[in-house]
This record gives C-alpha cells, sequence and structure tokens, in this order.
C-alpha cells in the first residue's frame, strides 16, 4: 500500500507541476493552457481520491473541491482535443464564455451549498450533475478526436507526434472517467483513476525525455551502426505511407515513425543530404508535384503544390525552380510538348 501512495501521489504532484508550467511557460500555445487547465484538475481530482482512500476522517471541503474540479475534466479535453485538431492560435469567446459560466455555476452553488452542510444534496444531485458534463463533454471530445484521426488515415504511423501524444492521453483520459463513472455507483474503487493518470504521465514525460536526446547517445551510436539497414527502412517507409503528403510534416514525426530518436533520423539526413531533412522532404514532394503534373493535367499549379504537400505556392515554386531548374508551368508545357512528339 506504501508504494501505491507514493505512486499515485507523485504522479498528482507532477501532474500538478507540469500542468503550472504549461498554463505559465513563455510563448504558450492555446492547447498548452487547455492542457494545463486538464492536468491541474485532474491532479486535484485525483489528488482528492488518494487522500480519500488512503487516509481517514478528510475534511469535507477537501471533498468538495475535487467533485468540483471533476466538472471541468470533460470541458478541458474537449476543448484541448479541438484546439489541437484546428490548430488554433488564440482561444475563442465562446469558449472562455463557456469555461467561466461553469466555474461561476460551481462556486456559487459550493457557496449556496457547502458540502459541509449539504452532503447529502451533493451525493444526490449535485455530483450526478458533475459526471453528466464531465461524459458529455467527453463524447464531444472523442467526436474531435476521431475526426482528426482521419487526416492520419487512421493509421499509427501517419500520426505526428503531437496526434500521437494525444492517443494516449485520450485512452488515459477515457479510462479514467470510465473508471470514476462506475466508482460512482461503488462497483469500482477510485484508487485507480490515479493509478491510471500517474502510468500515463510517466510514460509521458518518459517519451518527451528519450527523445530530448539527453539520455539517447548511446542508443544513437547503437543505430547509426546499423545506417544501411536504417536508410532502408526509411526510404521504405517514404513510399509505402508517404507521410511527405502531409504539410505539418516534422523531423520528429518521422522519427517517431520509424521509432529511432529526433538526432539519429537528423544525424543520417544530414550525412546523406545536404540540406537535410528539408532538401529529403522537398525531393519527394518535388517528385510527387512531377506525376501530379503529367497524370492530371486537369489540376492547377496551386492544387498541384497543395496536394504534394507544400504549405503554400510559394514554397512550392521555389522548391521546383530550385530541384528542377525550371517553373511547374514550363515543366507541364514541355512535357505536353513531348507527349505529342
Amino acid at each position: 500500500m506504501s508504494l501505491l501512495f507514493t505512486l499515485t501521489c507523485f504522479g498528482v504532484v507532477n501532474g500538478l507541476l507540469i500542468g503550472a508550467y504549461r498554463l505559465l511557460k513563455p510563448k504558450r500555445k492555446v492547447p498548452d493552457l487547455y492542457l494545463g487547465g486538464l492536468l491541474l484538475v485532474l491532479s486535484i481530482r485525483i489528488g482528492k481520491s488518494v487522500l480519500y482512500v488512503f487516509t481517514e476522517n478528510v475534511d469535507l471541503l477537501i471533498l468538495q473541491i475535487g467533485l468540483s474540479a471533476c466538472l471541468f475534466i470533460g470541458p478541458f479535453y474537449y476543448l484541448f482535443v479541438k484546439s489541437v485538431r484546428l490548430k488554433q492560435k488564440r482561444t475563442e469567446r465562446k469558449d472562455r464564455i463557456f469555461l467561466l459560466s461553469l466555474l461561476v455555476a460551481i462556486v456559487s452553488i459550493g457557496f449556496i451549498f457547502p458540502y459541509r452542510q449539504f452532503p447529502a444534496i451533493w451525493n444526490d444531485y449535485i455530483v450526478f450533475g458533475i459526471y453528466a458534463v464531465w461524459s458529455v463533454c467527453m463524447l464531444l471530445g472523442i467526436a474531435q478526436y476521431i475526426k482528426m484521426l482521419r487526416q492520419s488515415g487512421f493509421s499509427i504511423k501517419g500520426m505526428s507526434r503531437e496526434q500521437h501524444y494525444l492517443t494516449v492521453i485520450t485512452i488515459a483520459i477515457l479510462s479514467i472517467t470510465i473508471t470514476y463513472q462506475i466508482a460512482l455507483f461503488g462497483v469500482f474503487t477510485y484508487i485507480w483513476g490515479a493509478i491510471i493518470f500517474s502510468l500515463v504521465l510517466y510514460y509521458i514525460i518518459g517519451s518527451i525525455l528519450l527523445s530530448s536526446g539527453n539520455f539517447t547517445v548511446q542508443m544513437k551510436n547503437r543505430e547509426l551502426k546499423d545506417e544501411d539497414q536504417l536508410l532502408e527502412r526509411l526510404l521504405h517507409h517514404m513510399q509505402t505511407t508517404r507521410p511527405y503528403m502531409r504539410s505539418d510534416l516534422k523531423l520528429e514525426d518521422l522519427a517517431m515513425a520509424l521509432s529511432i530518436n529526433r538526432q539519429t533520423l537528423s544525424q543520417l539526413l544530414n550525412k546523406h543530404y545536404t540540406h537535410g531533412f528539408t532538401q529529403f522532404l522537398r525531393e519527394y514532394r518535388i517528385n510527387e508535384a512531377k506525376k501530379l503534373i503529367e497524370l492530371r493535367p486537369e489540376l492547377s499549379m496551386e492544387g498541384v503544390g497543395s496536394e504534394s504537400g507544400f504549405r503554400s505556392n510559394s514554397a512550392f515554386y521555389e522548391a521546383f525552380k530550385k530541384i528542377e531548374n525550371c517553373t511547374p508551368a514550363e515543366y507541364r508545357r514541355e512535357f505536353k510538348k513531348a507527349s505529342l512528339a
């Protein structure tokens, strides 16, 4: 029991620290805000469960705070997934009003019906209302998540690094939600939610540390010994899954798909391609663009650039000119002439 208590306590503390960091770090993005909020309310709720299970005579105010935090788990998850899927640059006014309304509602209820004086009202009515909001928002969040999965073709290899972590978070939050919903009726103990949260948090922290390169020097040297095999795996992955079609593909995403660290892949590409990852990606996209020009004459040049993975027309034209020594339009004209000859 002491090991279980230590495991869950560390999970709660780490969740609070990481959540606070996400909210307060410089240059934070919209998903950082919602993920930070999600980690904070989860840590508060799970901290309450740990105290409830492992200590006696817990102050009812602590129980009230823990239950109040549950109201925000579903909403923060939904807003987090939506912000990742839509790549939001700023929070939306309706989302801020939604969160503020929930805060005003739960604080008002807490003042009017404090748990210390009205435990029956909380246990018979308020808790079920909180769990209903939690469940509905979870379903909305999962709907957003499924929409995002379509972008990767429901393939793990086609996922970006952010989508990979979001998948882990979704499974964890869904498991915690089901655990707490069932525990409400006395079937499970709440401590299972704390265990799931702690294990997933440790997994994410470990993945981030490993991908940072601070603990992978020996692994990197070992992988480079199998350079030819690694290069073959890379080229096979590019040909079969065509990740270069994603305009937001990053070096980290490609490394994760190959189950290697970022530094190893970067070193491999820098050795075989003059400008490393950038040139490597451009060549695949330009080859795709040439196929589209030859096989789909109805496409405009803007359409060719977009469908071959380029973010903008200017990036497409610049890369094409640099690699083929002609513009896309000139390439199309020359191809037509050759076809008629």
